[in-house]
């Protein structure tokens, strides 16, 4: 890679679902840049492992449409236009987490609103250190919670890659790396999920809707 970016080297048993996790996170936060080369040598070389799981979460990484491998060419990090968002991905993302939503709306318990709470709370304290990193995490991770709810591998699987490229295009694009102020961000949060609590569609639909877009 022609990077000073090095992933750490490997050690347990979940090689595929770790080297995965590794890649996502580099391309989302930026450590790898839009037309990237990536060379399954260099990662089996920085990471110490074989290229059986490294070609792997590759393969899984292509399908969320974070990597991309033509015919006889290398792989190379996608490039996400600001058309692709508006005009594909918010609104797959919207329709997504709306059924979503809809469908486990009636079995949401308090612990579930526990969970959210916690991941809110996580999400706010690193709003105020300004760890983008860790924001972009924790966003994810709070929408991501819903959709697991579901317990729909296909739907889940589908939202992945839909939100990957949607944040990833937003990381390489924004201007928050300059920002200094969430707050508005942070209140988007707080009032979808104190809209989800009341377990009202008509309640929740406008405020996410006003979320995502």
């Amino acid at each position: 890679m022609n990077s000073e970016f090095r992933f750490s080297i490997k050690k347990t048993d979940t090689l595929r679902n770790q080297i995965y996790q590794d890649i996502k996170d580099a391309v989302i936060g930026g450590q790898l840049k839009p037309g990237q080369r990536l060379r399954e040598q260099d990662l089996s070389n920085d990471m110490g492992v074989s290229r059986g799981p490294i070609r792997e979460a590759i393969l899984l990484l292509e399908r969320e449409g974070l990597l991309v491998t033509q015919t006889h060419r290398e792989t190379t990090v996608a490039q996400v236009e600001k058309e692709e968002v508006d005009g594909l991905l918010n609104p797959l993302r919207l329709l997504l987490e709306s059924f979503c939503i809809q469908k486990i709306i009636s079995l949401l318990s308090d612990e579930h609103f526990s969970d959210l709470d916690n991941i809110l709370n996580d999400l706010i304290d690193a709003c105020k250190n300004q760890d983008l990193g860790k924001v972009v995490k924790k966003d994810l991770q709070f929408h991501e919670y819903l959709v697991s709810l579901t317990e729909e591998p296909y739907l889940i699987s589908l939202w992945s890659g839909v939100s990957s490229r949607i944040v990833f295009h937003f990381m390489n694009n924004s201007q928050i790396h300059q920002q200094n102020d969430f707050s508005l961000f942070i209140s988007e949060h707080v009032q979808l999920l104190n809209a989800i609590k009341t377990k009202d569609w008509s309640n929740i639909e406008p405020v996410l809707r006003k979320h995502i877009y």
